[in-house]
């Protein structure tokens, strides 16, 4: 198997660890979050260039569905 493949394995075993370990989307998403940087910033050096832009979209998705999270508690807190 090539590095690439240990990576692409990787990211799949922790996304779905996370999705059986968490009982709500936000705490999911955020995993998902995490897993996907950690999966960039150690693997990088063994992907293309191609292969780091295509997950470019994902990851600014992911941080803005993060934002969203992070600014719902936030307004949860104040709220109450």
């Amino acid at each position: 198997m090539e590095v690439e493949d240990y990576i692409l394995l990787f990211l799949s075993l922790w996304i779905l660890i996370s999705a059986l370990a968490t009982k709500t989307v936000d705490v999911f998403l955020t995993l998902t979050l995490i897993g996907l940087l950690i999966t960039l910033e150690v693997g990088g050096l063994f992907l293309s260039k191609d292969q780091k832009e295509s997950m470019k979209p994902l990851v600014e998705l992911l941080l803005v569905i993060f934002a969203i999270i992070v600014m719902k508690k936030v307004y949860d807190v104040l709220a109450r």
